[in-house]
């Protein structure tokens, strides 16, 4: 596989949980996966990229890192925080409505 194709599938990957799930399926042949559904993904990259042929390694490293991103989204402690602290107040308003 190429590093251009692998460019293409990794952005289609992240927008389709089909496919998603075929790769985290226990027993799932990642790289073969990625090499067949590669060759159904229509690529408008362009063709001055140079041709870097990647090992399964590298196929497999660069698929575990996207769908680990895709699991773990970074969340700013600051966005959690003021997030409870908004549902906290509405909750001690309702309760104040209800208790008057």
């Amino acid at each position: 596989m190429q590093a251009a194709q692998l460019k293409v599938f990794l952005a289609k990957l992240k927008s389709e949980p089909l496919l998603q799930s075929q790769l985290t399926a226990e027993g799932a042949d990642i790289v073969s996966t990625a090499k067949v559904a590669s060759l159904f993904i229509d690529s408008n990259e362009s063709t001055t990229e140079a041709v870097v042929e990647l090992s399964d390694q590298e196929i497999k490293d660069q698929i575990f890192d996207a769908l680990s991103k895709r699991n773990n989204p970074s969340i700013s402690p600051i966005v959690i925080w003021g997030t409870l602290l908004t549902v906290l107040l509405i909750l001690v308003g309702v309760f104040l409505n209800l208790k008057y």
